[in-house]
C-alpha cells in the first residue's frame, strides 16, 4: 500500500515577505490491488474513490 498526504496551502504576508503555510487535509492511499481512495479529515466517514480520467468527461478548470 502507498500513502500520500493531501494538502492545501495558505499564502500570507509578514513584513512584506510572502510565506506559505501547508495544512494536511487528509490522505490518499493506493492498495496492492491498484484501488485508490482519498480520505478527508473534515469528512472522516467518507472515502472518495479515484479513477483514471476517461476520454469524453468534461474538464473543469480552476483559477488560482
Amino acid at each position: 500500500m502507498q500513502l500520500f498526504d493531501v494538502c492545501t496551502k495558505r499564502v500570507y504576508e509578514i513584513d512584506g515577505e510572502k510565506k506559505v503555510k501547508w495544512y494536511r487535509a487528509g490522505f490518499m492511499k493506493t492498495t496492492e490491488r491498484g484501488n485508490t481512495y482519498i480520505r478527508l479529515f473534515h469528512q472522516p466517514d467518507v472515502d472518495l474513490y479515484v479513477f483514471k480520467k476517461e476520454a469524453g468527461l468534461p474538464v473543469i478548470e480552476t483559477k488560482e
